[in-house]
C-alpha cells in the first residue's frame, strides 16, 4: 500500500499565446523553461517540488508517436532535441527537489491524412521518458468530418500513463480532454463514449459501423476504468491545451478538475494551459483538491473548489509572457485524509 511521506506539492506553468505549431516553436519553448528554471532556483521555500507541468502543445514533434508500445514511444522522444533541455532542466532542481519530474503535452503531425493532430502528455525524470498518454478520449469535435482522432486500444490498459512522485504518491496523466474521461469513473461516461468512433489496435484501424467496434470500445473503456481503479491515483495531471482568456475555463475547472477529484477521492487535481488573450491573476487556477463526493450528482450545480496557490511568480523572456504557480493541498486537510496527526 502507498503511504506518500508528505503532501504532494506541484508547480504549473501557464502560457500566454497558443500552442506550438511546429518545431521552430520549441526553440523560444526551450528558453522560457530555462527561465522558469531559474526563476524556481531562486525561490528556497517554493521546495521540494514534486513536478513542474507544462501545458497541453507546449513542445511539437518532428515525429508522431502512433499506435506502438511505450519502449518505441520512449525511443522516439530519446531523438527529439527538446529532450536534453528537458533532462538538464531536471538535473539543476535535483538539489533542491529531488526525483523532480516534468510533466508537458505535445502535438504532432500524424503520419495518416485521415488524423487529426496528434496530441499527447509525456513525464521525464533525468533519465528520459518515464511516462506517456496519448490523447483516447478524444471531443465530438475531434471525431467529426472526414478525419478523426483515433485512440489507440493499448493505451486503456498502459501502466505508463501513471508515473511515480517524489512524495511517496502516484500520479495520473491526461492529454487535455482526457482528464473527463477519468472523471466519469463510476458513471457510463455517455458522451466521452459515442465521441470514440474510430480504434486502432495492432491488427488495424476499425471504425463506427463495423462488425465488433463497439465490443472493442467497451472493453477497451472498461479496461482503463480497471486500471485506475486498481491504481488509485493521489494526483491527477491534466496537459490543457488552450483557453481565449482567463474566466471561460470555468466549465473546465467545474466538470473536469473539480469532478475528476470528487470521483477520485478527493485526488489532487491540476492543469496547466495556454490563454490566447491575456493570464490569470487571482482566478482561473485549474486546481482542485478534496472534492467532496456529493460533486458527482450535482450536474449544472457542481461548485469549482478552485485551489488556491501557495506561490506565483511572472516569466517572460523572447517576447513570451507565463505564470509559474505552486499548488500543495492545505496541509490540515491532508493530514487528515493520510490519517497523519503531526
Amino acid at each position: 500500500m502507498r503511504r506518500p511521506i508528505r503532501s504532494p506539492r506541484l508547480a504549473t506553468l501557464c502560457l500566454q499565446g497558443n500552442t506550438a505549431a511546429s518545431t521552430k516553436d520549441n526553440f523560444n519553448r526551450v528558453s522560457l523553461l530555462e527561465e522558469v528554471v531559474r526563476i524556481v532556483r531562486e525561490r528556497l521555500d517554493w521546495h521540494p517540488i514534486d513536478a513542474l507541468v507544462l501545458p497541453g502543445g507546449f513542445f511539437w514533434l518532428s515525429r508522431s508517436l502512433g499506435a506502438t508500445t511505450f519502449e518505441r514511444r520512449r525511443s522516439l522522444i530519446a531523438a527529439e532535441r527538446f529532450v536534453s533541455a528537458i533532462t538538464t532542466a531536471l538535473a539543476k532542481l535535483k538539489e533542491l527537489s529531488p526525483g523532480i519530474r516534468l510533466v508537458t503535452g505535445v502535438m504532432a503531425q500524424p503520419r495518416d491524412k485521415s488524423e487529426r493532430t496528434e496530441q499527447a502528455c509525456l513525464a521525464f525524470d533525468q533519465s528520459g521518458l518515464i511516462g506517456a498518454a496519448r490523447k483516447m478520449f478524444p471531443t465530438q469535435a475531434e471525431s467529426g468530418g472526414r478525419r478523426f482522432m483515433t485512440p489507440f486500444t493499448d493505451d486503456y490498459r498502459s501502466g505508463e500513463r501513471f508515473v511515480d512522485l517524489p512524495n511517496g504518491g502516484l500520479a495520473a496523466l491526461h492529454s487535455c480532454y482526457d482528464l473527463f474521461g477519468t472523471a466519469d469513473h463510476g458513471s457510463d461516461g455517455g458522451a466521452r463514449r459515442s465521441a470514440i468512433k474510430v480504434l486502432r489496435n495492432k491488427g488495424g484501424r476499425v471504425g463506427e459501423g463495423h462488425e465488433g467496434f463497439r465490443a472493442r470500445r467497451d472493453t477497451s473503456l472498461a479496461a482503463w476504468a480497471d486500471l485506475v481503479a486498481a491504481k488509485a491515483p493521489d494526483v491527477l495531471l491534466a496537459t490543457i491545451h488552450a483557453f481565449e482568456r482567463p474566466g471561460l475555463d470555468g466549465y473546465w475547472q467545474r466538470h473536469g478538475i473539480a469532478r475528476a477529484s470528487a470521483a477520485h477521492g478527493g485526488a489532487l487535481t491540476i492543469g496547466a494551459a495556454h490563454f490566447l488573450d491575456s493570464l490569470p491573476r487571482d482566478g482561473s487556477t485549474l486546481a482542485a483538491y478534496g472534492v467532496p463526493k456529493r460533486e458527482l450528482s450535482a450536474g449544472v450545480s457542481r461548485r469549482a473548489h478552485s485551489l488556491a496557490p501557495l506561490h506565483s511568480a511572472v516569466v517572460a523572456v523572447h517576447g513570451m509572457n507565463a505564470l509559474l504557480r505552486v499548488f500543495e493541498p492545505p496541509q490540515n486537510r491532508w493530514k487528515a485524509k493520510n490519517g497523519r496527526t503531526a
